[in-house]
């Protein structure tokens, strides 16, 4: 099994000639005012997918869905909410599949289950320092239009973990650095996908999300700044330390379009 980050929360992953994609997107730049019609970065890379997946139906997540397979029989996997605001958005009811928490899907050689998961929880702190950055007001009518996305395009709750198997290996993904408190998420993963973002004190829990599933190697991602001013770029290298040294578990950050193989 290979995988790919191409930004954001978007992982590639290929096994014996089965792609599947999860939560395609390819950023959304300060000059861009309608990135759901323009074209997107990393497209020709993304068409290769067989199948879609979506954790969560969040703008940065599934907004540029409809530019890329509105004119494919690529299927959409997702909840009900993203199901609902991409059949608003142009992809067809033949396209998608509604999927929940609990179901096992086979793709291929690929076995996904699905967990209940839980949103970031955005602190204080990191709100302040949002609001607070010199690019914010800079850049105030592009900041709006992501508000005005966020509100259009909602989770509702319903954010999926996935654990994906093949040729004997699980790799688990997160889109968005929560855990539900009521799931019991099976642990000892050979890959745990940790998105390393929203949170004033990543290290710390960032480190109580691993320490609960106990991984056998952690990569990063979604610590770019893929739609400024609303994301800034983080330092990944003190939580990579704490993980290796700590709990002596490899840790490293995704680097993009990098081809790796578990």
């Amino acid at each position: 099994m290979t995988l790919q980050w191409f930004g954001t929360a978007t992982l590639m992953l290929r096994e014996n000639g089965t792609v599947i994609v999860f939560d395609p997107f390819g950023g959304i730049p300060l000059t861009s005012s309608h990135p759901e019609r323009e074209e997107v970065p990393h497209a020709e890379a993304f068409l290769t997918a067989h199948d879609v997946f979506v954790t969560h139906g969040h703008f940065d997540h599934i907004l540029q869905i409809p530019s890329l397979y509105a004119s494919t029989d690529t299927v959409i996997h997702a909840t009900a909410t993203p199901c609902e605001t991409l059949l608003r958005h142009g992809i067809s009811q033949q396209q998608l599949h509604t999927v929940a928490p609990g179901q096992t899907l086979t793709i291929g050689d690929f076995t996904l289950r699905l967990y209940q998961g839980r949103h970031c929880v955005f602190d204080l702190p990191i709100i302040l320092q949002t609001v607070l950055q010199p690019s914010l007001w800079r850049h105030l009518p592009h900041m709006l239009r992501l508000l005005r996305w966020n509100k259009a395009y909602p989770e509702n709750g319903e954010i999926l973990f996935y654990e994906i198997t093949a040729n004997d290996k699980r790799v688990q993904i997160m889109g968005s650095m929560g855990l539900d408190d009521h799931t019991d998420y099976p642990t000892d993963a050979d890959v745990l996908v940790l998105p390393y973002q929203g949170r004033s004190d990543l290290l710390t829990y960032g480190e109580k999300l691993v320490r609960r599933l106990r991984p056998k190697s952690v990569l990063l991602d979604h610590y770019d700044n893929s739609f400024p001013p609303m994301t800034m770029q983080v330092d990944t290298t003190a939580f990579e330390t704490r993980m290796t040294d700590t709990l002596h578990i490899p840790c490293h950050a995704l680097r993009q379009e990098q081809i790796y193989y578990l």
